[in-house]
């Protein structure tokens, strides 16, 4: 018989096509209804399955299955895919959000959060950055009257007259200061009048208090509102004068001699300024005849004698003059030797009985001789010249025995280029390079004081930004901007590492001075910690050692330490005088 579905070619006992697999039966002709006899059982032969029938089952079942298992891995790796993809899209959302925001495109950045937020409302952080953007767009109203402004000004206004009534002028002008911030026009002329006589009035009393720095400011603040009385205005100018000669006390003897003269001049009545015109001759007398120039000291003490005539100051003035006649022309040395200077040459200075001198010797021999007269002494490194500071005249340079002045009187700390052709100094707070031959005009650089040149050319120095002040350092040839390194005004550096990359320094931060070491990355170190004063520090020539000035034992003495302040030596007696300017200078 045939496949009804095929045609096909089917054997008697075939239930199932071969081709095609539909059921044999329904290949068969009807047959007519007849009576048969009940046939007997069909054997288990008639009933099985052909070979190639269950084969066909067997693969096509198999086959459904892959298909099956096929579909339904696919189906979960492409639901994977996707809810990567989506991730993805929204992490690409987020981050995009986050980059419009910090551009300042916040209408963008708001769009980014929301549809972050609508495929995933659970994402971390988009809710609480929408909300801040929400808040910055949100629009704050705009009072359009001033009805506010008006009611601040009435009550900064009536609390300045209550204080302005009270005499309590400096909260008074503190507050009619906000006034006029606020609304210049308000109560503008009777504003302006308090102000004034506040500040008057204030100045003065500040003034006979001696808070001159103070007096001067609010004298300047009424002076800028109108014209000061005759009285106030005098007041002003000698408290300025008087404060610029104040200054130079104990620091530059011939500068206060200049300064309080011209207010003797001027007024001479004015507090005690005869008596420090007078004092500065003597003191200024006295440094010069330490220093071994009892020439010098004459002169300032018979001008000290013009002004108020005294016994005991012409004792003094003679014998200067008998000095001055005797004086040998050249300074000799010392009998004495530097014990433990183990390398390179030292120089340090000295106030005692014999003036102001800088003490020097070398490793060789370690005899201690007068390097100079004067302080601040500096080695150039590589090179044999020698600066220093000379007291009321200013630094000068020695090379080859011949000194020549390069810097005119108040400078301080003289520092060397690298290559010794070069000098910077400070003087009243401001920055000069000049050749170290002298010759040439001074070049500005800038504001700062206590410079120290360093062996890779960049310069440090006590200054300030606009973050605060401490060691500054730049490079002196470009006009690059200066790097902070520490915070405090009363840092003052003294010397460089011989790599270039660290600087040896001094400050009272913690109420002694102490010496400290900072890089040039701003890292920094206490070097010394024990009782009494460490000025001064010179890196050794092996940089691993520092020479300082101190009193811990009760006598100013020169010390050897390694770089960390331990197993410090005594080495000097070394008595000082202005022991917060003073450095030692240690090199190859």
């Amino acid at each position: 018989m045939n496949c009804r579905q095929c045609g096909a070619h089917l054997a008697p006992d075939d239930l199932v096509c071969g081709t095609c697999g539909t059921l044999a039966e329904a290949t068969l002709p009807a047959a007519p209804t007849v009576a048969v006899k009940p046939a007997p059982r069909a054997t288990a032969k008639s009933r099985r399955l052909s070979s190639t029938t269950l084969l066909i089952i067997v693969f096509a079942c198999s086959f459904l299955g892959l298909i099956s298992a096929a579909i339904a891995g696919g189906m979960v790796v492409g639901l994977q895919d996707r809810k990567a993809d989506e991730q993805a899209r929204i992490d690409q959302f987020y981050q995009e959000g986050l980059a419009n925001r910090a551009a300042g495109k916040l209408q963008l950045a708001k769009a980014d959060f929301e549809y972050v937020l609508r495929l995933n409302p659970n994402y971390p952080g988009a809710g609480e950055q929408l909300a801040q953007i929400q808040d910055v767009l949100t629009v704050k109203p705009t009072p359009t009257t001033s009805a506010v402004v008006v009611s601040v000004t009435q009550q900064l206004y009536q609390t300045g007259l209550e204080a302005y009534q009270k005499k309590d002028w400096q909260k008074a002008i503190e507050i009619f200061s906000q006034v006029r911030a606020i609304d210049a026009s308000y109560e503008k002329d009777k504003v302006a009048q308090m102000v004034y006589d506040a500040a008057l009035t204030y100045g003065l009393e500040l003034s006979k208090a001696d808070r001159l720095e103070e007096a001067i400011a609010y004298l300047d603040q009424a002076a800028y509102i109108k014209p000061l009385p005759a009285n106030a205005e005098a007041e002003a100018q000698y408290a300025r004068m008087y404060i610029t000669a104040r200054d130079y006390w104990n620091v530059n003897w011939e500068k206060a001699i200049e300064s309080f003269g011209e207010l003797y001049k001027i007024g001479p009545g004015y507090r005690d300024t005869f008596a420090r015109y007078v004092e500065a001759y003597i003191q200024y007398g006295d440094e010069r005849s330490r220093a071994g120039d009892p020439c010098h000291a004459q002169t300032q003490y018979e001008a000290a004698l013009k002004l108020r005539p005294d016994t005991k100051l012409q004792e003094k003035a003679d014998k200067s003059k008998q000095d001055c006649l005797t004086a040998p022309p050249s300074i000799t040395g010392t009998n004495q030797t530097l014990a433990g200077l183990y390398a390179g040459r030292i120089a340090y200075p000295v106030f005692d009985a014999d003036g102001a001198r800088i003490l020097a010797a070398n490793a060789g021999d370690q005899k201690i001789y007068t390097a100079a007269i004067g302080d601040q002494p500096e080695w150039q490194r590589n090179g044999g010249k020698f600066t220093h500071r000379v007291a009321g005249s200013g630094a000068n340079v020695i090379n080859n025995g011949a000194s020549v002045s390069v810097a005119p009187a108040g400078a301080e700390f003289p520092t060397f280029s690298p290559d010794g052709s070069r000098v910077i100094y400070s003087l009243q707070g401001k920055l000069y390079m000049v050749t170290a031959d002298g010759s040439g005009a001074p070049n500005e650089l800038g504001a700062g004081s206590a410079p120290a040149w360093g062996p890779n050319g960049l310069l440090a120095y006590s200054g300030c930004d606009g973050g605060g002040c401490g060691i500054m350092i730049r490079n002196p040839d470009n006009a690059d901007p200066p790097k902070r390194l520490t915070g405090s005004p009363n840092d003052i550096p003294t010397s460089w590492s011989p790599d270039g990359f660290n600087i040896s320094y001094y400050s009272n931060v913690s109420g002694n001075y102490d010496l400290f070491f900072v890089n040039t990355a701003g890292g920094v170190q206490q070097v010394t910690k024990n009782a009494g004063n460490n000025i001064g520090g010179g890196w050794g020539p092996d940089g691993a050692h520092v020479a300082f000035l101190s009193d811990r034992d009760g006598t100013w003495s020169l010390y050897l330490a390694k770089y960390d302040g331990t197993e410090a030596t005594k080495i000097a007696i070394a008595p000082q005088g202005d022991v917060s300017r003073q450095r030692v200078s240690w090199v190859p």
